[in-house]
């Protein structure tokens, strides 16, 4: 939201880009593709770009306020990783409803469990 004076219609940039990260998302539910790494990717860029992307201060107060600013976001990001690296690794969760997040079934055998080995060899 820093840049959104430099934009001539910055309410149409943001809606195209939602329009995309909605459309990708919904190509995710598609079998094969896992929506959990694009979705743990997209927040992790987020609060990336907040911290690495270049910024122009006005004043000392400005400076203090982003410089808060980049060391909030990498410590949360640094926390959602851990606790993600905590979740998937060490402490696994059986959840019915994570399935759906990467596939939709639409008919009985489109999401079916995929024997990779009895394939590939």
């Amino acid at each position: 939201f820093q840049s959104w004076q430099i934009l001539a219609s910055p309410w149409r940039a943001f809606f195209k880009l939602l329009a995309v990260v909605l459309f990708l998302f919904a190509f995710g539910l598609l079998p094969w593709i896992d929506n959990f790494a694009h979705i743990s990717g997209f927040i992790s860029g987020l609060f990336l770009s907040f911290a690495f992307l270049p910024y122009i201060s006005f004043g000392k107060f400005d400076m203090y306020r982003k410089r808060c600013q980049i060391i909030i976001f990498l410590l949360i990001f640094f926390g959602l990783f851990s606790g993600l690296v905590v979740l998937f690794y060490y402490y696994p969760i059986k959840c019915d409803w994570c399935e759906y997040l990467t596939c939709i079934p639409f008919t009985d055998k489109f999401c079916e469990k995929y024997d990779l080995d009895a394939q590939l060899h």
